[in-house]
């Protein structure tokens, strides 16, 4: 499950299933509210998974090195192509990507915290010629530091 919404907007409490009800929207439009009132989130679902991460490496004296911040990468295949999704998400993403916040989950667990992980999201079409094979939007989420604080999924 991958969750965003505006930069920011994120949550009081990660693990408060109730808050999570009251924010969730996939039917929202996209229109965002004035702050401090927080946007509508936005829920995914599909299959992905966490690369290790990306690190520079950079040589020192003495034949050393140094290991600069750590960039990672979350592919994520979402396979409901509905209006919804195709229209008002991929659609209205900008080409060169959107920063948002962002949580990602398994059956268990959940990835981002309160705040949610300021991420940058991409969206793009994967049509396949065999009309056997499904059509999804694949999503890739990259972000800079550490790998994202984790609690109990309350969404199960």
């Amino acid at each position: 499950m991958l969750m965003f919404t505006r930069n920011g907007d994120g949550l009081a409490d990660v693990t408060d299933d109730a808050e999570w009800a009251g924010r969730i929207d996939n039917a929202s439009t996209g229109t965002l509210p004035t702050p401090p009132t927080k946007a509508d989130i936005r829920q995914l679902f599909g299959i992905g998974s966490l690369a290790a991460p990306d690190r520079p490496e950079l040589d020192i004296s003495r034949k050393r090195k140094v290991y600069g911040e750590p960039e990672f990468t979350l592919s994520f295949a979402v396979d409901d192509t509905g209006d919804t999704n195709w229209n008002t998400f991929m659609g209205g993403l900008p080409a060169a990507g959107q920063v948002y916040s962002v949580w990602f989950a398994t059956e268990t667990r959940i990835f981002g915290g309160d705040t949610g992980i300021t991420a940058t999201i991409i969206a793009n079409p994967d049509i396949p010629e065999s009309a056997d094979e499904l059509q999804k939007i694949i999503v890739t989420v990259t972000w800079k530091g550490t790998i994202p604080e984790v609690a109990d999924n309350p969404l199960v």
